[in-house]
């Protein structure tokens, strides 16, 4: 049984940030979005639960910037991001209409 092992590699690094800028801030503000909705936040940035979901998007945010080199090309981080954000925000908008 032989494998193959990939070591990582520094090419299409543009493309890999440019995924995690990109589709990644969606993800991050449709992460944000169902929190706030299941934790009935009203999204007053005054509020202690505001300043939860604006801290969590800077914290997700900059944890996605930094694992975006761990996918193996741009190609793949683009689509594992972009199937994220369908469930992400697909789940929010079940979420928001159901809970509302």
């Amino acid at each position: 049984m032989s494998r193959t092992v990939r070591k990582f590699s520094t090419r299409n690094w543009f493309f890999k940030v440019l995924a995690a800028v990109l589709p990644g801030a969606l993800l991050v503000c449709g992460l944000m979005g169902l929190v706030g909705v299941l934790c009935h936040t009203d999204g007053s940035p005054r509020s202690a639960s505001g300043q939860y979901l604006m801290w969590m998007g800077a914290l997700l945010w900059s944890a996605l910037l930094s694992v975006c080199f761990l996918f193996r090309s741009g190609v793949q981080a683009w689509g594992v991001l972009v199937v994220a954000n369908g469930v992400v925000w697909g789940l929010f908008f079940v979420l928001r209409s159901v809970l509302s």
